[in-house]
């Protein structure tokens, strides 16, 4: 037999933490967090304090380190014992050696190569200079000089320029070279001077090389080159010093073999030469000894030859008496007054 049970739920009430349980979990937890800090900062304050003696043994090994290369740098083994110099000529060995050991007072290992090598720059006659530094003791120079290459007149003097137009002394280094003189130099200190010097010693080479070229070298017969005019390079022979040849500024060899032909039809007297030349066959040219002042051959298609010009007669001289008789004159002449009119 069944029996009837009624059952009835009820809700379970809830439990509720006062606010002392809260404030001391609250407290539990911070206490935590600030021993795990504490924890923290006391291991890296360990890690640091273990690194510190190690970089203090760095620094000592350093300073050690830097003491005995500076000690080693400056031994007596590295004092400049040997100095092999190669490829001078006109400057001695001794003068660049001296210059070396002047400037290597702290040796090999310590010296500055480039400022040594500008050191030897400032020689007239060093153009560059190679260095190479051979431990312990030695210094290797190897030297490429300034070559005179042409002959000018400096305030009076005579001095030799290299290829890029620098003074590099006077004409003893030439030896017992000669070249012909170079006229027209510009003396100035400005940058086009410098510039148009530098055309000039072109030039004057261009002409050497023309003139030298076999089978039959001319340049032996030119006293002077004038190129003042940077467009008209100008020369004059050794046999004949008043005769200037107007070249232009090329071609210089076909030009300077068709002005000795006209030179040597003059002094022939070689009138159809002359015609055949370009130059018409005057009366004056066909003189005998005739002195021809300039032959202009810068343009060939039209060849101009000129004569020296006829001295001026003197105007005749009047006697004392005369200019003494006017001077008189002219002195009556002043002091009488002038009427009105």
């Amino acid at each position: 037999m069944l029996t009837r049970v009624n059952q009835v739920v009820m809700p379970r009430a809830r439990r509720t933490r006062g606010r002392g349980a809260r404030r001391t979990r609250f407290a539990g937890d911070l206490g935590r967090e600030l021993e795990r800090t504490t924890r923290a900062a006391n291991l890296r304050l360990r890690e640091r304090l273990r690194v510190v003696p190690r970089a203090l043994l760095l620094f000592a090994g350093l300073g050690a380190c830097g003491f005995a290369a500076y000690a080693f740098m400056n031994a007596s083994a590295f004092h400049v014992k040997t100095v092999r110099i190669t490829g001078a000529e006109r400057v001695t060995t001794r003068e660049i050696e001296a210059i070396i050991r002047g400037a290597t007072p702290e040796g090999v290992l310590r010296a500055d190569l480039r400022a040594l090598r500008a050191e030897l720059r400032r020689h007239p006659l060093i153009k560059d200079v190679e260095i190479t530094r051979v431990l312990p003791d030695e210094l290797r120079v190897h030297v490429r000089e300034r070559a005179p290459v042409a002959l000018v007149q400096q305030k009076g003097a005579l001095v030799c320029v290299d290829e890029e137009g620098v003074i590099i002394g006077d004409f003893h280094l030439l030896g017992s070279r000669t070249l012909p003189l170079l006229v027209g130099w510009n003396e100035e200190g400005s940058d086009l001077a410098v510039a148009e010097n530098q055309q000039r010693v072109a030039l004057y080479l261009q002409l050497q090389k023309e003139l030298s070229a076999p089978p039959l070298s001319y340049w032996d017969r030119v006293d002077q080159v004038n190129i003042r005019d940077l467009k008209n390079v100008t020369v004059n022979l050794t046999e004949s010093p008043m005769t200037w040849i107007h070249l232009g500024d090329r071609d210089f060899r076909r030009r300077f073999e068709l002005s000795l032909q006209i030179l040597s039809a003059v002094k022939k007297q070689d009138a159809a030469e002359l015609q055949r030349l370009g130059v018409a066959p005057t009366a004056e040219l066909l003189q005998e000894d005739v002195t021809i002042s300039y032959i202009d051959v810068s343009q060939p298609a039209r060849v101009v030859v000129r004569l020296p010009e006829p001295r001026r007669a003197a105007a005749p001289t009047r006697p004392r008496e005369a200019r003494v008789l006017e001077r008189r004159t002219r002195g009556r002449a002043t002091s009488q007054p002038t009427r009105a009119r």
